[in-house]
């Protein structure tokens, strides 16, 4: 094993919640948070038979840089995409 690597600090949900708030007792992070960045992928997870272990670094981080917004997807109706022009006055 490599020593100079330190050991990812895996932890579940609630305890990345309850590091966080240790911390910054005003934090408005929540489980439910925590829990949707490991659905949509943008934190790795390692799953211990049904338990999700997190690393609390990479969602510090991601905090740390931030999220983008998604953009709306456009409507379509039957193959016709509205566009949202102005004429100019």
């Amino acid at each position: 094993m490599n020593e100079n690597k330190p050991i990812p600090r895996m932890r579940t949900a609630p305890k990345i919640v309850a590091e966080i708030k240790a911390v910054d007792p005003g934090s408005e992070v929540t489980e439910h948070y925590v829990r949707q960045l490991v659905k949509d992928g943008k934190v790795p997870v390692v799953w211990a038979g049904t338990k999700a272990l997190i690393n609390l670094d990479d969602v510090l981080e991601l905090l740390r840089l931030g999220t983008c917004r998604a953009e709306p997807a456009p409507c379509v109706v039957g193959g016709i995409r509205q566009i949202n022009a102005k004429r100019p006055v």
